[in-house]
């Protein structure tokens, strides 16, 4: 959808197209004066900002548009969002000079109603949700994607009860439909069959029953589909800013857009927020090796469960202090790691402190629970509860196939995945160990020395044969690592930052490190 309204766009448009969105808001102004064209090795904001307009400034004058795009906007920290707001503010007497356009999962939407963020939501006055697809056009869908594998030559490759039960498998995800589909296409080839039946549909959703397929709801149909969505996209840019609304978690579906509302008369520009839901994905299971004894901590108690508004109450009778030094000990316990000390300061800002301490790493994020499956490791997270005019914290030890588990004021918990809809908007703080002494810079292609011998030997490990452990940060090595990045959906960027050093440990295997999908202590 993005790469089709990109495309669409005329000569007359000049974008800025961010792909990597964990960028501070410095990173971020730098990108995008360096996507339009622009120096963009100042450190100053000042010295950017005023490029940025002067440079708007001529192209308007030529009659050129200038366009921000952001993917995976889910990701942005509420600082670059914050930064993204001020852009929006470049304007003559009569019109906006950027048009900035936001394309995100479901919790760009919550993430937009942050408290600090209300100026930005305020100047969204188009909302876009792009929803699943209904049973005709899924039935469109998988035959046009034949039509296109065979070159016309081939039609009614799945019968009609296949494509049924394709639909109802996959609600209506195009992403989940092509993995069923193609699945399917094998379980007929193996058959020896040359129509795909409702049976091959059913073996091949044995197969992947694992997967998180979304439950059978009902698609509301849309006459319009993929295309009209595209050019939809188009439009609204000439429109203005625009938000999307969200959908259910682990949606994504193409099939058309929905105006919710429409900005003033003369509004020329602004903020257009897209959102594209997606299933969430756990990382591959690691291959297990024993290779350092440090001690871990025993399992948590069970955990209870507490109606949400307990939960709220709960925390909101803390203090916000109290909240973060509780949910930090939890963490800290998760790591056997030694507890806060009574008058131990603990907030946000005090955190990579605490960790270096205690010989571990720290690591702010911005996303979703996809994210932090993917890195697998407990969090702190910044809740908003009701009755409570600051966030309130909490550790999350446990996100596996079961319910969510809190540690809300030392006490495990038990609560409903719509209780981090709720109050999770996303910002999250998650301690970590740097087992292999890798180093406190990204490793990146060009580097040399016993610590790139030392990820080379991490990749083996995660399954990347072709790497030897000479050094030597080579072709074949930066090969593994993109190919490690897109295996886990990380931003495939062939650097080993933190992110993808947190997920390369969980996927080598055997370091004594807490997990989400046991919850506990073990070893990953």
């Amino acid at each position: 959808m993005l790469r089709a309204y990109l495309a669409d766009l005329g000569s007359d448009v000049a974008t800025a197209y961010i792909f990597n969105p964990s960028l501070s808001p410095l990173e971020l102004l730098q990108t995008i004066n360096r996507e339009l064209g622009l120096p963009a090795a100042s450190t100053s904001p000042k010295v950017l900002v005023d490029e940025l307009n002067d440079h708007l400034l001529s192209q308007r004058a030529a009659g050129r548009r200038s366009v921000v795009v952001v993917d995976e906007a889910q990701a942005l920290s509420i600082e670059a969002l914050e930064q993204l707001r001020l852009l929006s503010n470049l304007e003559t007497a009569t019109e906006k000079l950027l048009r900035i356009v936001l394309v995100g999962q479901p919790q760009l939407s919550p993430l937009l109603l942050h408290p600090g963020l209300v100026q930005l939501n305020q100047r969204i006055t188009l909302r876009w949700h792009i929803g699943p697809l209904g049973y005709a056009e899924t039935a469109a869908y998988v035959r046009h994607r034949i039509a296109i594998a065979s070159r016309g030559q081939v039609r009614d490759l799945f019968t009609w009860p296949a494509v049924r039960l394709v639909h109802r498998l996959s609600g209506g995800v195009p992403r989940l439909i092509n993995m069923v589909a193609h699945r399917a296409l094998l379980a007929a080839f193996a058959a020896d069959r040359r129509h795909v039946s409702a049976r091959s549909v059913l073996r091949a959703y044995r197969e992947i029953a694992a997967l998180p397929l979304p439950p059978r709801r009902t698609a509301r149909p849309r006459v319009a589909g993929v295309m009209l969505a595209a050019g939809a996209c188009a439009g609204l840019i000439a429109l203005g800013v625009a938000r999307l609304i969200s959908g259910p978690a682990g949606r994504d579906g193409w099939a058309g857009a929905k105006v919710e509302g429409e900005g003033p008369a003369g509004d020329d520009t602004g903020v257009v927020a897209m959102l594209m839901t997606g299933p969430e994905a756990d990382p591959d299971p690691a291959t297990p090796m024993t290779t350092v004894d440090t001690p871990v901590a025993e399992p948590p108690p069970p955990a209870a469960r507490a109606p949400s508004a307990e939960i709220d109450r709960t925390l909101a009778a803390m203090s916000r202090a109290a909240s973060v030094h509780a949910a930090v000990d939890a963490v800290l316990a998760a790591w056997n790691a030694p507890p806060l000390a009574p008058d131990e300061a603990a907030v946000p800002g005090d955190l990579p402190r605490i960790a270096r301490q205690r010989g571990l790493e720290y690591l702010p994020v911005m996303g979703n629970a996809s994210m932090l499956r993917v890195l697998d490791l407990p969090a702190v997270l910044e809740l908003h509860v009701s009755g409570a005019d600051e966030p309130r914290y909490a550790a999350l030890t446990a996100l596996g196939t079961g319910r969510p588990v809190l540690v809300v004021a030392g006490a495990p918990t038990e609560v409903d995945a719509a209780f981090l809809d709720r109050h999770w908007f996303g910002q999250a703080h998650v301690f970590w160990r740097d087992f292999e002494a890798l180093g406190p810079q990204s490793l990146r292609p060009s580097a040399r020395g016993a610590a790139v011998a030392r990820l080379q030997a991490l990749l083996r490990r995660a399954g990347a044969n072709d790497v030897v452990e000479n050094g030597a940060f080579d072709a074949a090595t930066t090969a593994a690592v993109l190919d490690f990045q897109r295996a886990r959906l990380l931003f495939a960027d062939g650097r080993v930052g933190r992110l993808t050093r947190i997920v390369l440990y969980g996927a080598a295997g055997g370091y004594p490190r807490p997990t989400l999908v046991t919850g506990g202590g073990g070893t990953s």
